[in-house]
């Protein structure tokens, strides 16, 4: 027989079962459908027409958003590179090819029942094949398995982009892919081919070395080389007595700071020596305004003579 006070104690030391906690409740159908965008994804295309490739590439990363849980933010960076297949140089950059980069920021919406992307901004790697304005789009959107369609405009401006789903967006947005700032120091370079009077080729290449004196000086050198050739590879070039010939010359430059811009000063030369330069064995001392533009300098010699530096 249990005592009296046995029962008491045990119902003393007992305690009311706990509510159970309430169900958190699902989100509806429509937000797991924009849920569902959240990864990465990529496009990629390509097309050749009049002479030149084009391949266009879109990388995406959406992700949900900690001050509006009813939308998604994301950024995508868009590069374009256009090359010449018969390697024809393209008059903005003096190179066979050129990129344009761009990085857009986006949101993803439920609209009614439809999944929107917009695009709220963009920022453009500077380049002198790339004049930095662009026109913000929004993008309808029906998700399948693997892959997100993508339909914008109307009429004969409208079109429909297909990304693929290659991961999860793990990792934060992804940062400007291109400096901040750039520096005109260091190594460039420039080559181009032409034909003479006489129909010879001139394959020319200059290599220029570029330091900083100070904050508004330079001290630059380049060192040019010009070969000259008969177009069929064969014929023999009088004055050198072979289908080809070579010459370089050394320069040495100050550049002085001029408001957005550079001032190029030639300051002295040793020009090579060659037997088809004996009627003309001297060089001419040139100066140049230069704009750097990304990894390019935009020179304009006196006479208008243009010439694009690049990165090697």
């Amino acid at each position: 027989m249990i005592k009296p006070f046995a029962l008491l104690a045990v119902a003393a030391c007992s305690q009311p079962a706990a509510a159970p906690a309430p169900a958190r409740p699902l989100p509806p159908p429509q937000q797991l459908a924009l849920y569902d965008l959240v990864g990465d994804w990529r496009w990629l295309y390509r097309t050749d027409e009049r002479n030149t490739s084009r391949v266009e590439d879109e990388q995406w990363r959406l992700r949900t958003d900690p001050k509006a849980p009813s939308q998604l933010v994301g950024r995508y960076v868009r590069s374009v590179e256009v090359s010449a297949l018969d390697h024809t140089v393209f008059q903005c950059n003096e190179r066979p090819t050129y990129r344009q980069t761009t990085v857009y920021d986006v949101v993803a919406q439920l609209i009614g029942n439809e999944l929107v992307i917009k695009e709220t901004g963009y920022q453009t790697e500077p380049s002198p094949c790339d004049h930095g304005f662009r026109h913000l789009d929004e993008y309808h959107a029906k998700l399948a398995a693997g892959h997100l369609a993508l339909k914008w405009g109307q009429g004969t401006e409208s079109g429909v982009q297909t990304l693929w789903h290659i991961g999860e967006a793990k990792q934060p947005l992804p940062e400007i892919p291109w400096p901040s700032s750039y520096v005109p120091t260091g190594t460039w370079r420039w080559n181009a081919t032409s034909i003479d009077a006489t129909g010879n080729l001139h394959d020319e290449t200059e290599w220029w070395e570029i330091t900083r004196r100070n904050d508004t000086q330079l001290d630059a050198t380049y060192r040019r080389r010009v070969t000259v050739r008969s177009p069929d590879g064969t014929t023999v070039i009088p004055c050198a007595g072979k289908p080809s010939w070579t010459y370089d010359d050394a320069y040495v430059l100050d550049g002085q700071k001029e408001e957005d811009h550079w001032h190029f000063h030639e300051l002295a030369v040793e020009p090579g020596d060659h037997s088809c330069l004996r009627a003309t064995p001297k060089r001419t001392l040139d100066e140049a305004t230069a704009e750097q533009i990304g990894n390019y300098f935009v020179l304009e010699w006196r006479g208008k003579r243009h010439e694009i530096l690049y990165r090697p």
